[in-house]
C-alpha cells in the first residue's frame, strides 16, 4: 500500500479522493473481510444510524462529535457509491452530476429568471419543476405512490399527512388537532374498558397518528421529538441508577417508591443544572 494514504489531505477535493480510494482498498480482494461483506442494504442501515448519532451531536452542540459523525456518514455514502460502481450500475460522478443538475434545475430563482421571496414560494417552484419539467407526477390510480414503503411507521404517518395537506385535507388551526387527540384518547380508554385487544390496538394507532399530526402541524419532526425524549429518559434513569447505587437502593419492583423519589430528584437536577 502506498504511504500517501496515511497522510492527511490538505484540501477538500484531495480528502474526498483519499476517502474513496481507502474504501476501494478495503473492498478489494485481500482487503477487509468485513467491509467486503457489506451490501447496499447493510450500508444504508448504518447510514441511518450514523445520521442519528450526528443528530445527537447537533442537539448537544458537540462540535467534535458532529465532525466525527459527518465523517462516518460519508463512509457509508461512499461505500454505497463504490458498491454500485463495483456492480457496474453507475459511476459516482454520474450520481453527483445528476444531483447537481437537479439542484440547478429546481432552483430557477437562483440559476434562472424566476423569483422567490420566501420559503413557500421556493417550495412552489421546486414542486412545479419536479412535476412539470421532470415529469414526477403522481400515478393516476395511487395517491400515495411517492411515499416509500420502507419508511418507519412514524415517518410514514408524517409523510401521509403532508400529502393530505397539499390537497387541503387538513385542520384549519391547531385547536382542531388537539381536540382530535383528546377524542382519540377517550376512545383508547373505552377500548381498555372493553378489554378488546384488537380494538385497543387500532385506537392506539389512531392516537399515535393524531399525535404525529400535531407534530407536523407545529413543524416538528416526530422522529426527532421522540428521539430527544428517548435520550432524556436514558440520561435521567442513568442518573437515578447511579444515585441508587451510591445510596444502596436496589433497582427492583420492591423499591419503586424510592426509585420514584430518585427520579424526581434527577429531574430537579436537570432543571437546575
Amino acid at each position: 500500500m502506498q504511504n500517501n494514504y496515511f497522510k492527511p489531505a490538505e484540501d477538500f477535493n484531495s480528502s474526498i479522493d483519499r476517502l474513496y480510494t481507502i474504501i476501494s482498498i478495503l473492498r478489494a480482494p485481500g482487503g477487509c473481510p468485513w467491509d467486503r461483506l457489506q451490501t447496499n442494504k447493510s450500508t444504508t442501515i448504518s447510514l441511518i444510524d450514523e445520521a442519528y448519532e450526528y443528530l445527537d451531536g447537533v442537539i448537544n452542540h458537540d462540535i467534535p462529535s458532529e465532525r466525527e459523525e459527518l465523517g462516518d456518514i460519508m463512509i457509508n455514502v461512499f461505500m454505497n457509491l463504490y458498491i454500485h460502481e463495483e456492480h457496474g450500475d453507475f459511476k459516482p460522478v454520474e450520481a453527483v452530476n445528476e444531483v447537481c443538475e437537479k439542484l440547478i434545475r429546481r432552483h430557477p430563482h437562483v440559476f434562472g429568471d424566476k423569483t422567490a421571496d420566501n420559503a413557500e414560494e421556493v417550495l412552489s417552484l421546486w414542486n412545479s419543476v419536479k412535476e412539470n419539467v421532470e415529469g414526477h407526477k403522481e400515478k393516476a390510480d395511487s395517491f400515495f405512490s411517492h411515499i416509500p414503503s420502507s419508511l418507519p411507521p412514524l415517518e410514514e404517518s408524517y409523510e401521509i399527512q403532508k400529502k393530505l395537506k397539499k390537497v387541503g385535507f387538513d385542520w384549519p388551526d391547531v385547536s382542531g388537532v388537539v381536540t382530535k387527540i383528546e377524542e382519540e384518547l377517550e376512545e383508547v380508554n373505552e377500548a381498555i374498558a372493553e378489554g378488546d385487544e384488537d380494538h385497543l390496538e387500532m385506537e392506539l394507532g389512531d392516537l399515535l397518528f393524531s399525535v404525529v399530526n400535531l407534530c407536523r402541524f407545529m413543524k416538528i419532526r416526530p422522529n426527532i421529538a421522540l428521539h430527544r425524549c428517548n435520550e432524556k429518559i436514558k440520561v435521567r434513569f442513568q442518573n437515578l441508577f447511579l444515585m441508587a447505587k451510591e445510596r444502596g437502593i436496589p433497582i427492583d419492583k420492591e423499591h419503586v417508591d424510592e426509585m420514584n423519589a430518585l427520579w424526581d430528584e434527577a429531574k430537579e437536577k436537570e432543571i437546575n443544572g
